[in-house]
């Protein structure tokens, strides 16, 4: 898919209710998804075929949180599930087939996308969660708090807990708090699975963006800047990190060569290019498939396109829209490449309230030490398959 064929959705907070999709390449606008609105982070594609937003429920006057579905070919066509407590951030796995919410309490929710059941519900932080993603290739989850911690979660060993070997099993969850901690609230999460080695990208109000390494949680390097960072993201080469922050700026670095040395390497506000173009603090970011287009989002009101061989910016989009929380792009909804990609056709689900849980007491997890070894933890992690195969070697 290349950007002819894409849209930029963007999504709204409570001051707007529909959500407007513009032609990335024209700026023409060319629908409204109405009741579509979302905080920042809550948000998801499923797997190209449906989108899911999380907002308060208005039905549920005590913390009360409902996710919404929209499939992208019948526009209009949304479904709302009910869930028990306030959902913020939301990610889905490459594939479509896992969901994953974020609560305010600092629960964490898996949902199968397809039958709309509820894997798993575990206590993944002390405080509200405010980041959430998948690593590449869908084998672990990261979570960010508003307290600075982030956390690593292999797949497999959240769902083995629930059986005998579930002490066995929590072991495998990493913990990079001692190296990846920041002093305030996560704001982005991104993960690279190539170069040198996998890496974790994290950033937050405390005004750093940290590159660690994924398995060992070994700092590789860090961009500090005067203002807070309030949204990341990285090209589709992985050569370029793009961090928005709140002084309304964008800042654009190189990170091809860090992981390579032993030593963390540094950077600082003067290493980057700045793009400007908004009045308000920046809160998301998007490039287009082929990488030809940064797409920036802004409390503004404002979408700026941005044309990354030159990085000057190419048109400005902002009628009749609230203060920006997302930005997605997408395929164009009537495009029939939606259908043609090697994606399960999905239904539009209702989520389950409840685990259906095999034993009667539930399982709260939470992260433990991970082995010291990095050398030996390296080869752990890369697939869901070698997971498996780690995890039964060791049984």
């Amino acid at each position: 898919m290349d950007g002819e064929d894409e849209v930029v959705l963007v999504v709204c907070g409570e001051e707007c209710d529909a959500a407007p999709m513009f032609d990335i390449n024209t700026g023409e606008e060319i629908l409204r998804m109405h009741d579509c609105l979302a905080p920042p982070s809550g948000l998801a594609c499923v797997a190209g075929c449906l989108l899911a937003t999380s907002r308060p429920d208005k039905d549920q006057l005590v913390f009360g949180g409902a996710i919404y579905f929209w499939d992208l070919n019948k526009i209009q066509e949304t479904n709302k599930s009910c869930i028990g407590e306030g959902i913020g951030p939301i990610t889905c796995s490459r594939d479509g087939i896992y969901l994953v919410g974020g609560a305010h309490s600092g629960n964490a929710y898996i949902w199968e996308v397809t039958t709309g059941a509820l894997l798993k519900c575990w206590r993944a932080h002390k405080s509200c969660i405010s980041c959430l993603s998948f690593s590449q290739d869908s084998s672990l989850i990261i979570s960010g708090s508003e307290e600075g911690t982030v956390h690593v979660w292999c797949m497999i060993s959240l769902f083995q807990a629930e059986g005998p070997q579930a002490r066995e099993a929590v072991n495998y969850c990493l913990d990079f708090s001692d190296t990846v901690e920041h002093e305030a609230s996560i704001t982005g999460i991104l993960t690279i699975l190539g170069g040198p080695c996998p890496m974790l990208i994290t950033s937050s109000l405390d005004s750093s963006c940290k590159i660690s390494e994924l398995l060992s949680g070994r700092l590789l390097g860090m961009l500090t800047l005067f203002s807070p960072i309030t949204t990341t993201v990285i090209d589709p080469s992985e050569q370029l990190l793009i961090c928005g922050s709140s002084d309304a700026a964008i800042y654009v670095t190189g990170i091809n060569g860090i992981g390579m040395q032993y030593t963390t390497k540094m950077l600082s506000q003067d290493d980057c290019h700045v793009l400007y173009g908004h009045k308000a603090p920046i809160s998301a970011l998007a490039f287009s498939s082929d990488g030809a287009w940064l797409v920036s989002g802004s409390k503004d009101c404002t979408v700026v396109i941005w044309d990354t061989t030159t990085w000057n910016a190419v048109r400005k989009l902002g009628n009749k829209m609230g203060p920006v929380t997302n930005l997605l792009v997408i395929p164009k909804p009537e495009s029939s490449r939606v259908h043609k990609r090697n994606y399960l056709s999905l239904e539009i689900p209702t989520l389950e309230k409840k685990v259906k849980q095999t034993n009667e007491m539930p399982i709260i997890l939470q992260p433990s030490s991970f082995p010291k070894d990095a050398d030996s933890a390296h080869a752990c992690f890369h697939s869901s398959d070698l997971l498996s195969k780690q995890i039964s070697d060791l049984e």
